[in-house]
């Protein structure tokens, strides 16, 4: 329950005024079964529904405001363990960047690539998006000082973009839409066509996010600057 009222909260946010939206949806959005988004529905408002039956926005809000009371203490928890979590990879964070800068002063590029990718791979999902999309682009940077090839330079791109384009926050897209700009020239210069292909894919994954927050003219003006012709 404890995911779906999670998932739930991600629902409202995107839920339109006027559309009523059947449990079997609900529970298609949440990625939860029917039975789970049942009882979620059935509990909050005090009747039993049947999976066809419509449940408006307001009835969305109520039952979200119901289960977050009932389930405040699992919520607290899990936002102490993410606190906690995110006060380790900071920590880690900082002693990366004093080995990355010993590393680098001493022209080791490959040892300071590799110390930050392990980095990234053991804490990505404990650092603030902004951080690791910036994170990515230093691994373009070292990793292309430590000689590594275009397809393992490809993941990071694939990464950033990913990680950026399902947040669905018009500031993460903005930022996602600069990493292209910033490192775009670096695969469209891949004379193999292996980085077209991975800008090729960037931009499909970035049109429909910078559509929906309003930037597909900057969208538009890096297709027009980065797509290869051929891949």
């Amino acid at each position: 329950m404890l995911n779906f009222v999670l998932e739930f909260e991600k629902v409202i946010s995107k839920w339109p005024d006027n559309t009523p939206w059947t449990i079997a949806q609900l529970a298609d959005y949440t990625n939860s079964s029917i039975s789970v988004a049942v009882d979620a529905v059935s509990t909050s408002l005090n009747r039993e529904f049947d999976i066809q039956e419509t449940i408006s926005l307001a009835e969305g809000k109520q039952i979200l405001t119901t289960l977050r009371d009932r389930m405040s203490r699992q919520l607290e928890h899990r936002q102490r363990k993410i606190q906690a979590d995110r006060d380790a990879a900071m920590r880690a964070y900082d002693l990366t960047m004093d080995s990355i800068r010993v590393s680098q002063q001493a022209k080791d590029f490959r040892t300071a690539y590799k110390t930050l990718s392990y980095f990234v791979g053991r804490y990505e999902k404990n650092i603030d998006v902004h951080l690791l999309v910036s994170l990515c682009g230093d691994c373009i940077r070292l990793g292309q000082k430590a000689s590594a090839n275009v397809q393992e330079l490809g993941s990071w791109m694939r990464k950033a973009i990913e990680t950026a384009a399902v947040s669905t926050h018009s500031d993460t897209i903005e930022d996602a839409l600069d990493f292209l700009d910033t490192y775009g020239d670096l695969f469209k210069a891949d004379s193999n066509g292996v980085g077209g292909k991975i800008l090729n894919n960037a931009l499909n994954v970035l049109q429909i996010p910078a559509m929906d927050c309003n930037l597909i003219t900057e969208w538009n003006q890096l297709n027009n600057q980065l797509r290869p012709t051929q891949f």
